[in-house]
C-alpha cells in the first residue's frame, strides 16, 4: 500500500503534462448504490470510481481509475454485519468500434489491481489480500455536448482474475450465465467532463 502515492503522484504528472501538450483529455466516473432486503436478510454496497481519460487518436484512448467499494450482508438475528472492501487501480484501453453521430460503441480491457478487506460479522478483521486480472467489457458513450458525456459500461465479457492469498483460485470467465437483462441490470453509468 506504500506504492499507492507514488502511483497517485505518477498519474497526476501524466496528465499535467497531456495537458500542457494540448491534448484531448477527459474525467469522470461512476457512483453505484446497492439495497436489497431477502426474507430479512439485508445486503447494501456503494461504489465509487473515478477516472481520467486521454485521446490518442479517433479509435483508441487509454487512461485509468481509482475505485472504492463496500459491501455489507447482515444475516437475520445477526447483530452486526459482514463487510467487504476493496480498494482498486484500473488502467484501460478504449477501443471506439463504431461511431454513429452522438454514440459511440466501444470495447474497454482493464487491468484491475485489487485490495481486498473487510471485518466478519463477529467484528474480527478478514485477513487482506489482493487480486490482478484482465476485463473486458463492452460499453457506448453519448455526447450531451462538446464538453460532456455519458457512458454504459457493461459487466465483462471476457475476465481472468488471480489471488495473492491462493495462486491456485484462478478465475476465467468468458460471456457465463449473463443474459440481457443481467446486462442492463449490472451495468455501470456514468458521466465525463472533456478537456
Amino acid at each position: 500500500m506504500k506504492k499507492l502515492p507514488l502511483i497517485a503522484i505518477l498519474l497526476v504528472a501524466l496528465s499535467v503534462m497531456a495537458v500542457g501538450q494540448g491534448t484531448k483529455m477527459w474525467v469522470g466516473g461512476s457512483l453505484q448504490f446497492s439495497n436489497t432486503n431477502d426474507d430479512g436478510d439485508k445486503a447494501s454496497g456503494f461504489s465509487l470510481v473515478p477516472q481520467f481519460g486521454y485521446v490518442v487518436n479517433s479509435n483508441f484512448s487509454v487512461g485509468g481509475a481509482i475505485g472504492f467499494s463496500t459491501s455489507s450482508t447482515k444475516v437475520e438475528g445477526a447483530d452486526n454485519k459482514d463487510v467487504n472492501n476493496t480498494f482498486s487501480i484500473m488502467p484501460f484501453v478504449r477501443y471506439s468500434a463504431i461511431k454513429l453521430e452522438k454514440f459511440t460503441i466501444f470495447a474497454q480491457a482493464e487491468l484491475p489491481l485489487n485490495f481486498h478487506s473487510g471485518k466478519f460479522s463477529n467484528g474480527t478483521s478478514k485477513d487482506g489480500y489482493n487480486s490482478v486480472g484482465i476485463n473486458i467489457l463492452p460499453g457506448l458513450s453519448y455526447a450531451l455536448n462538446e464538453k460532456w458525456g455519458a457512458t454504459l459500461i457493461m459487466p465483462s465479457i471476457f475476465s481472468f482474475v488471480t489471488y495473492s492469498n491462493d495462486y491456485t483460485n484462478v478465475g476465467f470467465r468468458a460471456n457465463s450465465g449473463y443474459t440481457i437483462q443481467g446486462y442492463l441490470l449490472n451495468s455501470s453509468i456514468g458521466f465525463i467532463y472533456k478537456f
